[in-house]
Parts: structure tokens; C-alpha cells; sequence
């Protein structure tokens, strides 16, 4: 089964969801963008039309997933959201090591790759103590719950536990923020600077998932950084 869903024209831009979410959650985004970008949106193990498959819960397993695919593509952008964003920088670091460098990295609602987290127990927590954690009043039949929470938790697991550097990388990074974003501060989306000489910064209203509701500026100023 394909990892990648979508067209990748001549500039793929390859997509990587948050915690819980999957390729569904980019459904929306390649409408956004003219050719020669070309959307794909990734599915990892665990959720939607593969919700049979265990979900992976360390980023070397994700990359290592990832990586054939994307190799096998022409230079690629990359753009992750919280979650996604660390797997995307791995995976920048697993082209470039390779000699086929990203031509960006798109990074949104996480800190530097090289930042430890201040919340790192929550995939930790007991189910009742998880849910309430995570906000989330998750309703519907136990299957379902069980289902919510095993994947969530898996994700957590790889984001919480995720420990990094400020490997520098040959290609610009753009970080976006939103301004109200609970789980990550400013000043940690700034020290992404740290992995490249070309950093740029965009700031929103919103929290933590403000990238949906503002992905129509989003995808209008990563279509200008490609352009």
C-alpha cells in the first residue's frame, strides 16, 4: 500500500500530520496550491484505511516507513505540523545524508528539533487520566475509544520521546506559529533557526491546530517560498 496519497507533480510537496490525524487531515490542502506543486499527503500506519496496521510509535520507525517513497520522487518540499513536523526534519536529514536534499522545510506548531518538551509524560498517563490530558471527550463505542486512544497514544509516545540535534540542513526552513499555541512557545519555534542559514518566520492567531483554519495563508506563503 502507497504511503503517499495524491499527484506529486514536478515539485511534491509531501504533507505529514499531527498526533491522531492522518492523510484525511490534508484533504483540503492540494486545491490550495498551482502547478508545478503538487500535494501528497502521508498515511501512516494505524489510521483510516489503515486503522488494521499498528501504529508506529518511535520517528526512525516513520522515516524509515517514509522514505522509499519519497526517495523515489523528484526534489521534494516537505511540511509537517507538530508531530509531523519532526518526522518531516528526519526525514530532510535522511535525504540530505543521502545526496538528494529537500528544497525547503515547512515546520508548524512544534519546537526545535534539538528543544526538549515541557509536557513529556502524557503518553504516559493512565486512559481516563489521557483522555481528560488530551481535552478530549472522546464519544462513541469502547471499540472506538480504544481505537482513539491506542493510536493517539502510540503518536505521543513518538513525539514525546523524540530527541534530536540542530543538525544543520542545506535547504531554508520556514516555522509558523500560532500565536495562542498552549504547547509551544515562541521562542522555541524561533530556535529552528539553528538547523539552517535561511530561517524564516510567519506568525498567526489560533492554537494549537490554528495550521487548519489559516491553511489558506499558509499554502499562499509556502507557494511563494517555492516560487
Amino acid at each position: 500500500m502507497t504511503r503517499l496519497k495524491g499527484e506529486p507533480g514536478d515539485l511534491p510537496l509531501v504533507c505529514l500530520p499531527h498526533a491522531g490525524a492522518g492523510a484525511a487531515s490534508f484533504a483540503r490542502w492540494p486545491r490550495l496550491f498551482d502547478p508545478p506543486i503538487g500535494v501528497l499527503r502521508a498515511q501512516l500506519p494505524g489510521r483510516e484505511d489503515r486503522v488494521t496496521e499498528p501504529p508506529l510509535s518511535r520517528v526512525a520507525d516513520a522515516v524509515d516507513l517514509l522514505y522509499p517513497e519519497v526517495a523515489a520522487l523528484p526534489p521534494v518540499a516537505l511540511y509537517g505540523h507538530s508531530m509531523g513536523a519532526v518526522i518531516a526534519y528526519e526525514l530532510a536529514r535522511a535525504l540530505t545524508a543521502d545526496g538528494r536534499p529537500p528544497v525547503h522545510l515547512f515546520v508548524s506548531g512544534r519546537r526545535a528539533p534539538h528543544l526538549r518538551g515541557r509536557h513529556s509524560g502524557v503518553h504516559r498517563l493512565p486512559d481516563d487520566e489521557f483522555a481528560e490530558a488530551l481535552g478530549s471527550a472522546v464519544i462513541g463505542p469502547p471499540r472506538f475509544l480504544r481505537y482513539a486512544l491506542t493510536l493517539t497514544r502510540a503518536d505521543l509516545t513518538l513525539s514525546e520521546e523524540y530527541a534530536g540535534s540542530a543538525e544543520r540542513l542545506p535547504c531554508p526552513v520556514t516555522a509558523f506559529h500560532g500565536a495562542q499555541d498552549p504547547l509551544v512557545a515562541l521562542d522555541e519555534v524561533e530556535a529552528w533557526a539553528a538547523v539552517t542559514r535561511e530561517f524564516a518566520l510567519h506568525l498567526f492567531e489560533g492554537e494549537h491546530l490554528f495550521h487548519q483554519p489559516r491553511r489558506v495563508e499558509i499554502a499562499d506563503l509556502i507557494g511563494k517560498a517555492l516560487g
